[in-house]
């Protein structure tokens, strides 16, 4: 939805509303300037992740498939 922004000056509740539901696009002399979206109480870094993973299981997804915990200590000790 586009809307202008003396428009908006005017009716910026109206817009708040539906701007829960879908974008609101401000334009200013006819052409788009700002966006308006639905706030979301979780981070998009926090969508994604299962909260059971633990650490050690976000590492192994990095990690060379040929090896296992203990050799990367081992590793990582002997440099």
């Amino acid at each position: 939805m586009q809307v202008a922004l003396s428009d908006l000056k005017i009716n910026i509740g109206k817009y708040v509303d539906i701007a829960e539901t879908t974008d609101v696009i401000i334009t200013k002399y006819g052409k788009p300037t700002a966006k308006i979206i639905r706030f979301d109480k979780t981070p998009w870094y926090m969508k994604k992740m299962s909260e059971q993973i633990t650490g050690i299981e976000q590492l192994f997804g990095t990690l060379p498939s040929d090896m296992d915990v203990e050799d990367i200590k081992t590793e990582r000790l002997t440099k």
